[in-house]
């Protein structure tokens, strides 16, 4: 046998150089993707960039020939020309303008085709801003509608998608509900919210992405089928097959439970089994927000969702057995991509999983033909070929996240391991085998022959068994070495993503993904043996359980350990645009320094960590310096309030809520818009936070906004004790937060402004519960300008506020959203304003604000600028005028 067969170099072609000739399809998806980077800039025609293409294309073909150093330039060109045609000519999502324009809360019959069915739920519910609630079972679908009962009673044709959340008492049976079927219900529908605030997350264009035009909510009675569809889509039916397994593993976890007869360590609980359907079968409609805030903190997120890493460690397993069973490299491939489908396809084929499933299997082509040769060309194929059909991933955190992942791996980690430790790895094979150590290089035939001298001399004081281990364990060592190098440069490189789309420093994912990684390799393989049993023979099925229950609460003891550390939640606000390029800069010279011979590791690494200290280093506060800012925050129907002082000290007064939610709810508005502004302008730390008053709609999001933001100060005024506001202040003495008593009549200064506050009286009493005259009522002053922030106080309080001196202000914040109780005609004629702001929510059930409100603010000549209309609104004093600016007009860095 040739010694050339058995010699054991899987790592030399890595650290080839990056040059053309060996990358040709990494190049070509850098250019592509600047190419579609460059639409998101500026329109470029599409006729012209077609005739662009094919100029380039023939520049290149003559360059090619005639002057092949110099058809770089052309080829370059036609790949970023290629990627800026497809940006423009990919398809938009429709707007469902008709859709949209029915989406005003008024009540419609409509009917459609169920295109999806989720799963049933027993939930808590509650009426808008009550907190009474009530159990009831509910039912998700998604229609695909065909028609809307006009107000003459005729059915007049509708297109578009509606996502229906249907309602029914606790003991109320559901009707089975199939894929396909035409139904009519009638219900009130509306867009998907939408928080015109800089940084905030547009749930109405990913709806509409996703082919979604309107929400709507109905009760079971409004709801029934007309007919059934005979050909209902295969997505839908798998969707339901996909539901149906879930069901059967959370009601064997809960069976199992009840009988007890195991160890709990040994026992799946349904917990337990939600976490396992959102890793096998793609469903996280299960998942409790406690769940997913522990992974989140910990960095470790990904292990509880159908991501490229199930779907790699799903392939890689088929992929060995194919090889096990001796199938050539074709069949092999073939197979893999095969399987690898169906359960992409199980697992709902959402865009996640669609994204990781065509990188494997357009790597895997890419291994079929570049073998080994070039593991950075099969990405740069696999990036390529989904960039031109979906160009617009190259913008989506999922995409970008997946892509940078692989590149980590194959660009930097190989290339390091190559250097330091493979080959001792590769040389453990065949260890025995003396003819392959001269075709070996010398250090790495040094090491096999000083590895067998170490066996033999142990053998003779330890025996044939112990000495026999020692390649074993230097196997596991060096194994353990290559996943400490993978998740360092994983970790270092995904920096950037995790700062930017979820605003955390993961400081705890490395400890917790060396302990969690290894066990998902088990823990993957046993939860799809646990599965196949419960659904094919159930009594066994306790059996691969027990296993899977061990590992599982294995890793959940990690993330929890984890996830309790201060370190574990450490939040950072978006980086700079700046920082992006710099971070960039230091990635790409990282992967190219690690192919050179000297120094190359060390410099490689030095790079990645200053690239990971740019993406996490606080960027400059977005203010105006020398003048005092108040932005009013969209929160819907609620109050928020950022003030930035002209020295830069930030205030951050209510945040917002939503009274009656669920505990349960996956939105939180602290988290998902006010945390989100405040990362947009900049901010890390907040100097102080102040509540008004002790109502949902003002203090729901402060609980996060405390963990997130650790302000130095809460200010406070007169409050009741009720269970939310116990609950914040518990939250703030666990924190160390200061806080603040005031009353009226207390003055002192904020960052070069003068804080007074007028109410509440220092001799007030609340009541037994919150009211609005509660409220902690503040006027700012900065030079010769001044705001009066009134929070939700009412004629009352206005009232005590008359007999104080000086209450002018250019910016009053109107009392209570606009009610017709608050901002009484002697108060707005004491304050006489020039501006005002008014926090109300779109489509409020109140009628917020009130004509009678918007009446006298127009008869005092007041500019008034309502949330609901216009988003976020800054107001600039500048101690002499007053000026304002849009939402999406954040000041310059």
């Amino acid at each position: 046998m040739p010694q050339a067969s058995i010699q054991p170099a899987p790592f030399f072609p890595i650290t080839a150089p990056l040059r053309f000739h060996f990358l040709p399809l990494l190049f070509a998806a850098v250019c592509f993707s600047f190419g579609i980077l460059a639409t998101r800039f500026v329109w470029l025609q599409p006729g012209l960039l077609l005739a662009g293409i094919f100029f380039c294309a023939s520049v290149s073909v003559i360059a090619v020939y005639l002057a092949p150093r110099v058809s770089l330039l052309p080829l370059a060109a036609l790949f970023l020309l290629l990627g800026a045609f497809c940006s423009e000519a990919a398809p938009r999502p429709d707007p469902q303008m008709r859709v949209a324009l029915l989406a005003d809360g008024t009540q419609r019959t409509v009917e459609g085709t169920v295109v999806k069915i989720g799963p049933m739920r027993q939930i808590e519910s509650a009426l808008p801003f009550s907190d009474k609630t009530r159990e009831e079972n509910s039912r998700q679908l998604e229609l695909k509608l065909t028609s809307v009962v006009a107000e003459d009673g005729t059915m007049m044709p509708l297109q578009g998608g509606l996502s229906l959340s249907l309602y029914a008492p606790r003991d109320a049976e559901f009707p089975n509900i199939i894929c396909g079927e035409w139904v009519r219900v009638t219900l009130a529908m509306r867009q998907p919210d939408r928080y015109l605030d800089p940084g905030v997350w547009d749930e109405r264009a990913y709806m509409l992405d996703e082919g979604i035009g309107a929400l709507g909510s109905a009760k079971l009675s409004a709801f029934r089928v007309v007919a059934a569809v005979p050909h209902a889509s295969i997505l839908c039916r798998m969707h339901t097959v996909q539901q149906n397994v879930s069901s059967r593993l959370i009601a064997f976890a809960e069976m199992q439970q009840a009988a007890g007869k195991l160890p709990a360590f040994f026992r799946l609980s349904r917990e337990d089994a939600t976490m396992l359907t959102a890793m096998l079968t793609g469903d996280r409609s299960y998942l409790s927000r406690g769940v997913r805030t522990g992974f989140e903190r910990t960095g470790s997120f990904h292990l509880l969702v159908v991501s490229g890493m199930h779907l790699a460690i799903f392939a890689g397993l088929v992929f060995f057995i194919a090889k096990t069973l001796r199938l050539p490299r074709v069949a092999a491939t073939f197979t893999t991509i095969l399987l690898a489908f169906c359960y992409a396809l199980f697992t709902g084929y959402g865009q996640p999983v669609q994204r990781s499933f065509w990188m494997i299997t357009l790597f895997l082509f890419g291994r079929l033909l570049w073998r080994e040769r070039s593991a950075l060309n099969a990405v740069g194929f696999a990036a390529l070929g989904l960039l031109a059909f979906h160009p617009h991933a190259l913008f989506e955190a999922g995409f970008q996240m997946t892509l940078l992942s692989v590149l980590a791996i194959a660009g930097i980690a190989a290339p390091i391991a190559e250097k330091t430790f493979a080959p001792y790895l590769s040389a453990l094979r065949n260890l025995w085998l003396l003819p392959i150590d001269p075709a070996l290089p010398p250090r790495v035939a040094q090491f096999r022959v000083s590895l067998r001298l170490l066996v033999e001399h142990t053998r003779l004081l330890t025996g044939r068994r112990i000495a026999n281990c020692i390649p074993f364990f230097t196997r596991i060592a060096l194994r353990a070495t290559e996943l400490l190098l993978i998740s360092v440069v994983v970790e270092l490189v995904m920096s950037l993503p995790m700062a930017l789309y979820f605003h955390r420093i993961t400081a705890v994912a490395l400890p917790v993904n060396l302990l969690v990684v290894p066990l998902l390799g088990i823990l993957l393989p046993s939860a799809i043996v646990t599965l196949l049993a419960v659904l094919i023979a159930p009594a066994v099925a306790f059996l691969p359980a027990a296993l899977t229950a061990l590992v599982l609460h294995a890793v959940l003891w990690a993330v929890h350990l984890f996830a309790g550390s201060m370190t574990g939640d450490l939040r950072v606000p978006t980086p700079s645009i700046m920082a992006i390029v710099l971070w960039m800069a230091c990635t790409a010279f990282a992967i190219w320094m690690v192919r050179r011979r000297n120094f190359a590791v060390a410099a490689a690494l030095a790079s990645l960590a200053a690239a990971a200290a740019i993406a996490i280093a606080p960027p400059r506060l977005l203010s105006h310096r020398g003048a005092l800012e108040i932005t009013t925050i969209d929160v819907g129907q609620g109050d928020s309030l950022l003030v930035i002082s002209p020295e830069g000290k930030t205030l951050l007064i209510d945040a917002g809520g939503i009274a009656g939610v669920s505990p349960d709810a996956k939105f939180d508005i602290g988290e998902d818009v006010i945390s989100q502004v405040l990362w947009a302008r900049g901010i890390r730390r907040l100097d102080a936070v102040a509540i008004t008053h002790a109502h949902a709609d003002h203090i729901g999001g402060m609980p996060v906004v405390l963990a997130n933001f650790r302000p130095r100060e809460l200010w406070i005024g007169r409050n009741p004790d009720s269970p939310a506001y116990d609950r914040l202040m518990q939250e703030a003495a666990t924190l160390g937060i200061s806080i603040q008593r005031h009353a009226a009549g207390d003055s002192f200064p904020f960052g070069g402004t003068e804080m007074r506050v007028l109410a509440p009286a220092p001799d007030y009493v609340p009541k037994s519960a919150p009211t609005n005259d509660d409220s902690l009522v503040l006027r700012v002053r900065y030079g010769d300008t001044s705001a009066l922030l009134e929070g939700d106080a009412e004629a009352p309080s206005e009232a005590r506020m008359l007999a104080l001196n000086d209450l002018h202000a250019d910016l009053l914040k109107v009392g209570h959203h606009g009610s017709k109780t608050s901002t009484t005609p002697k108060f707005l004629q004491a304050v006489s304003p020039s501006y005002a702001a008014i926090s109300v929510g779109r489509h409020n059930f109140y009628g917020h604000p009130k004509l009678e409100t918007l009446k006298k603010l127009e008869g005092a000549h007041v500019h008034a600028y309502r949330t609901d209309l216009l988003g976020a609104s800054t107001f600039y004093l500048d101690g002499k005028h007053v000026t304002t600016g849009a939402w999406d007009q954040l000041p310059s860095e």
